[in-house]
């Protein structure tokens, strides 16, 4: 027997072609499978265009075996001025490429699951993923063994415990989504060195939940020293990383939404005179005023957004600790992103989405983006046990 998992906001996505504010016709390799290539440059009614754009790659497998060839904007030369698709308006959606069809669309294999999922690097996919508060149910539907080849992916026999447990936590109502995510980040630090042994691991997971109880995690929170003295300095080079990898790439279209998102981050800070105390103060001041009206609204976002990262990395399965500090990382950019946008004038869902969808666009895309960010922690000079815990806390 084999399953297939669909959450919710995939049930609600649709793509919403030139409407799009960042659509993903533009900036990045569109491979084209075998299949495609052959219909679209010997079949199609666009065969002679076809030609002189589609150009084969090395491989042979799909849907690597040719790509399409970018205009000098960047952009795919078979999107119209009307923001349509000629080759979907020609042939329709099945003679797209295997990348068209599905992108914003994935799936992973876990043994004899298929668990479907959205990418954030679209912008219609992150309002899905995080403005709906009911956007976390996830259904699952029995189908036969030849659906789709099951492989070998097992997770540890502790898996589910734990996983109710993180989330437990992420559900405590009464105290602040950073102190629940350093919950988190003290408990797997208590349970990761034991992840072999069932027993012992069983034996810590109740061990925190004396602590949390005892109010021992919050005298631990309450103690642990902030980021303040290096958190302006640490979040403008993870934004001046972000504008390096811009100013690399020689497309146009590819910068126009990131530099919106740029320009309000550097009219915000312009006052500061590079002075780290005053850029502390005025992501303090965006923190403690218009971001904290708007998630005290809309908390969901970020509680969605988690979840989201738990499902897409079947946490804590994997190297724990690795997932959680790379979810930190990424939630300390965005939060500094949007402490800075609330520090001039209230936030809203298109701020979010902004600075979500813009953050993941170069996240996702770009290859070594992960370790750069390794690379630019390690130089705060901090011990990396800590760190985390440190970029969790801002006050």
């Amino acid at each position: 027997m084999r399953s297939i998992i669909t959450p919710e906001y995939i049930k609600n996505f649709f793509c919403i072609a030139d409407k799009c504010e960042d659509h993903c016709c533009h900036s990045w390799d569109i491979s084209i499978d075998k299949s495609t290539y052959k219909f679209m440059t010997q079949k199609s009614s666009l065969k002679v265009k076809s030609a002189d754009v589609i150009m084969r790659t090395k491989g042979e497998e799909s849907p690597y075996y040719a790509k399409i060839r970018l205009n000098s904007d960047g952009i795919c030369p078979f999107r119209e001025e009307s923001g349509l698709c000629e080759v979907h308006k020609e042939h329709g959606h099945k003679r797209l490429s295997l990348t068209c069809q599905s992108y914003p669309r994935t799936f992973t294999i876990r043994g004899n699951k298929k668990e479907h999922n959205l990418q954030l690097s679209c912008p219609e996919a992150a309002r899905q993923v995080l403005l709906n508060p009911a956007s976390m149910q996830f259904h699952q539907k029995n189908t036969t063994n030849d659906a789709f080849a099951a492989n070998n992916y097992t997770r540890p026999n502790w898996h589910a415990a734990v996983q109710q447990f993180l989330v437990d936590i992420l559900f405590i109502n009464d105290i602040s989504l950073e102190q629940r995510l350093f919950y988190i980040g003290i408990t797997l630090r208590l349970i990761e060195p034991h992840k072999d042994n069932a027993e012992e691991l069983h034996k810590r997971l109740l061990l925190c939940c004396e602590k949390i109880n005892n109010k021992n995690f919050d005298k631990l929170y309450r103690e642990q020293r902030t980021s303040s003295d290096f958190y302006p300095g640490l979040l403008i080079q993870f934004f001046n990383y972000h504008i390096h990898l811009k100013s690399t790439r020689s497309f146009k279209m590819e910068s126009t939404r990131f530099n919106l998102l740029y320009q309000q981050l550097l009219e915000a800070l312009s006052l500061t005179n590079d002075d780290s105390y005053e850029q502390y103060k005025i992501l303090q001041h965006g923190f403690n005023n218009h971001y904290r009206e708007y998630f005290a609204q809309n908390s969901h976002i970020w509680i969605n957004y988690i979840l989201y990262v738990f499902y897409q990395n079947d946490f804590p399965s994997k190297s724990m600790q690795q997932v959680f500090d790379n979810l930190i990382d990424d939630i300390f950019i965005m939060r500094g992103a949007l402490s800075t946008l609330a520090s001039m004038r209230p936030l809203t869902d298109d701020d979010v989405i902004l600075v979500v969808q813009t953050y993941h666009r170069t996240r996702s895309h770009i290859a070594d983006y992960i370790d750069n960010i390794k690379r630019i922690r390690s130089e705060v000079g901090v011990d990396e046990e800590l760190l985390s815990l440190m970029l969790i806390k801002i006050h």
